[in-house]
């Protein structure tokens, strides 16, 4: 959500270890992005006690200088029970 918003301070919450220039690198291509579609698919649910992994596939549709570029990935997200919410504790 933080890409797609382009919020920066949302994204350093999953990548708190962003330095001042790979903030700026982000942020330069957050203004090169005229639209973006995003796809997720959930491939996997693994729930162990009070923490889970979750494996999705992901694909992002971009519209950049006017050229729709398409990528895929996959990205693995572990999670921790609070209470009665889940959060991310790990994004990769």
């Amino acid at each position: 959500m933080a890409v797609e918003k382009k919020d920066v301070s949302l994204f350093r919450s999953v990548r708190p270890g962003l330095s001042a220039a790979e903030e700026g690198r982000l942020r330069d291509s957050f203004k090169q992005i005229e639209s973006q579609q995003v796809t997720l698919d959930v491939e996997e649910i693994r729930v162990e006690g009070r923490a889970a992994t979750v494996r999705l596939s992901r694909k992002d549709s971009l519209v950049v200088g006017g050229r729709r570029q398409t990528q895929t990935s996959r990205q693995v997200l572990r999670l921790e029970k609070t209470g009665a919410d889940w959060i991310i504790s790990e994004f990769r």
